[in-house]
């Protein structure tokens, strides 16, 4: 199958690596939890023949099929991988997730996401999934940076990324799917303390 997003190869061979770990968490407007196969949908696999969601992938538009859905969930091993599902309240509907990868070695993890239902973009989809998310990764499992990778015309993003203290490490330019220029794909980086720092910032009385 097309992979939504390629594994990071990442040389997870620290013998701190811990056991697989499932991950469920609530916020006030999402379940954010472990993927199983059972979630795959002809809905989700819907979600790339929207030019837009393929645009900002970087992919052709295309379906993607049930047994091609749970390949991808099959990936993940809940130690090197995780598949996180963001999960509407109260109807359960599959707004987007969250493909993240570990490298135990370097203590980083590499956070992609993807808001799949239109009208869930823009909401609090991905500040809710991020807020519940971070402090797992950055305190729970004793990772210290996390690296996301942005492409340069998505303007939106690049501007939380900025108020929210990432570092731009480096700019590589990428085919495009569809053909045409080539597309630029912006590399960041946030470390743990500078996370700390923003996070108590929000927090503090005003």
């Amino acid at each position: 199958m097309a992979a939504l997003w390629p594994r990071v190869p990442h040389g997870n061979t620290s013998p701190m690596q811990p056991a697989p770990r499932r991950i469920r968490v609530e916020t006030s407007k999402y379940i954010v939890r472990t993927m199983e196969r059972t979630d795959a949908s002809e809905r989700w696999g819907g979600w790339l023949l929207d030019p837009e969601t393929a645009r900002a992938l970087n992919l052709r538009p295309a379906a993607l099929a049930l047994a091609q859905l749970h390949a991808y969930i099959d990936r993940f091993d809940n130690v090197t991988g995780f598949l996180i599902g963001i999960f509407e309240k109260p109807t359960s509907r599959l707004v987007g997730f969250r493909a993240i990868y570990v490298d135990h070695a370097k203590r980083e993890f590499t956070d992609n996401l993807l808001i799949g239902e239109p009208d869930a973009r823009g909401n609090t989809a991905l500040v809710e999934s991020t807020e519940a998310l971070r402090p797992i990764f950055f305190e729970e499992l004793d990772l210290t940076a996390s690296r996301c990778t942005v492409l340069a015309d998505n303007t939106l993003m690049l501007a939380l990324l900025a108020r929210r203290g990432w570092t731009l490490e480096r700019t590589e330019r990428k085919a495009s799917a569809t053909g045409g220029a080539p597309r630029e794909l912006h590399h960041f980086r946030l470390d743990r303390e500078t996370w700390r720092a923003r996070t108590r910032e929000r927090s503090a009385p005003t």
